[in-house]
């Protein structure tokens, strides 16, 4: 859809009306995406490649995630799983996590905070598998 197609939808969109009110929220809701994965510093190149050769579908339960920490440039894969399946060593991350729950439904080139024990710290989504 384009971004004049969901302009149009927005002004011609009452807040009264049940199908007005879906509009609204799935408009915001995609601004608040776009916001995200602008979000932070530019992607390195190398990142931009993984990023461009990635296939653009959300974090979900099970889904292997490769992200980047924007303050070391570390990079890490993680698969996320439920609680009682978490194990730091294998990598499993519990999606109840404060890393699991920022990466849940998130996309590739999204960032996300987190607030971690040491302080908030920004990773960006590299790739999403399964």
């Amino acid at each position: 859809m384009s971004s004049e197609h969901i302009t149009r939808l927005r002004r011609e969109s009452r807040p009264d009306d049940p199908i007005g009110k879906f509009v609204k929220e799935a408009a915001a809701e995609a601004d608040n995406r776009v916001a995200r994965a602008t979000a932070g510093p530019l992607p390195t190149e190398a990142e931009a490649e993984i990023l461009a050769a990635s296939a653009h579908e959300p974090v979900r339960l099970y889904s292997q995630v490769l992200i980047t920490d924007l303050e070391s440039g570390e990079q890490a894969t993680y698969r996320i799983v439920p609680e009682g399946e978490a194990s730091f060593e294998r990598g499993d991350l519990s999606i109840s996590s404060a890393i699991g729950r920022a990466l849940l439904m998130e996309y590739p080139g999204a960032v996300v905070a987190v607030q971690a024990p040491g302080g908030r710290r920004l990773f960006r989504i590299l790739r999403v598998e399964g």
